[in-house]
């Protein structure tokens, strides 16, 4: 499978396919995007998340070659990491920092210590990653496009010295790749993935989840069981909410593909994706706002922290590389 055409075809139909859609749908709102970092010939920029507002992590780079940013409260520099292929995802818990990418890799931070590669037993790319609590992870990837090989959804879990695959259920469609995962602790896991497919583990089980579509689901993020937004699309964009209870979704038909939610505390999630597109979704619903931002490049991931800046990062995923990245930054 070419990784190229791979990637492609997750950030697929950023440029074209939403022709018809009216730019000027949605009314500006008043948050105005800004951009904070750009970074060059290092490449893309694919997640950004921190454990605090001077402690920041955005992950990327080229296609062989992974890159980390660190913000400190005041500005960007680059981080040491092992030499290896792009970085896709971020994320920790108390004093452990994972990063996951291509060919199954995974790196791992303790502290103010050196990153160290962790072999997962994975040769497909990993496309997120989620910590519960320090010993206790799960990431997840796959192929999404491959066809000349049988589906391998993957999802491993880290139980504090191994990587392993856990026992899944069978599903009521065909789904090659997760990937995302958020939960709200060990016993509270949920993923998304291809084909609208969503999977959830309840502290002794997988089971799978339905909303309604099978549509690619790209993200989620929530602020408790009874809160969760998960988005994606490709030609259009697509939210689902979960309320606890049940899932539901809706098309965003004047929307591209959606790649990246965050949601605050108030329920209101912030969602990006094709186009530079920046929207503000409050809690309970699928109305939005398109908040401002004058830059049309690809956003792939956002993530703030309650009373504090936003951040937003993406990069010319969508043309051939070498890529370019970039950060934007919204005042709360």
């Amino acid at each position: 499978m070419n990784r190229l055409a791979l990637i492609s075809a997750l950030c697929l139909c950023a440029a074209g396919c939403d022709d018809d859609q009216d730019p000027d749908a949605a009314d500006a709102g008043p948050v105005q995007w800004s951009v904070a970092l750009e970074t060059g010939d290092a490449g893309a920029l694919l997640s950004v998340w921190g454990p605090s507002a001077d402690a920041v992590w955005t992950v990327g780079g080229q296609l062989d070659a992974g890159a980390a940013w660190r913000y400190d409260g005041s500005g960007w520099s680059r981080a040491e990491v092992p030499d290896g292929p792009l970085l896709n995802w971020v994320h920790g818990c108390g004093d452990e920092l994972w990063m996951v990418g291509n060919d199954g890799r995974a790196l791992r931070r303790v502290g103010d210590g050196p990153f160290e590669a962790i072999e997962t037993g994975e040769a497909q790319d990993l496309w997120g990653v989620w910590c519960a609590a320090p010993g206790r992870a799960w990431a997840v990837g796959g192929d999404a496009i491959a066809t000349e090989t049988a589906p391998d959804p993957v999802i491993i879990e880290w139980d504090g010295a191994t990587w392993s695959r856990p026992t899944l259920p069978d599903l009521d469609r065909v789904s090659r790749a997760w990937f995302k995962v958020w939960g709200t602790g060990p016993g509270n896991v949920i993923v998304v993935g291809s084909q609208g497919t969503i999977a959830r583990w309840d502290g002794a089980a997988w089971q799978q989840e339905l909303a309604g579509t099978s549509r690619d689901f790209v993200s989620l993020w929530g602020t408790g069981p009874d809160d969760i937004v998960a988005v994606g699309g490709r030609a259009n964009g697509m939210a689902a909410r979960y309320d606890g209870e049940r899932w539901a979704h809706a098309v965003l038909e004047r929307e591209p593909g959606m790649n990246g939610v965050w949601v605050a505390a108030d329920g209101t999630a912030h969602v990006v994706g094709l186009r530079g597109r920046a929207l503000r979704m409050p809690t309970g619903g699928y109305d939005y706002t398109r908040e401002e931002n004058d830059d049309i490049t690809l956003l792939h991931g956002v993530w703030g922290i309650d009373g504090r800046p936003r951040f937003a990062v993406g990069g010319t995923l969508d043309s051939s590389p070498p890529w370019s990245g970039i950060l934007l930054e919204a005042s709360p």
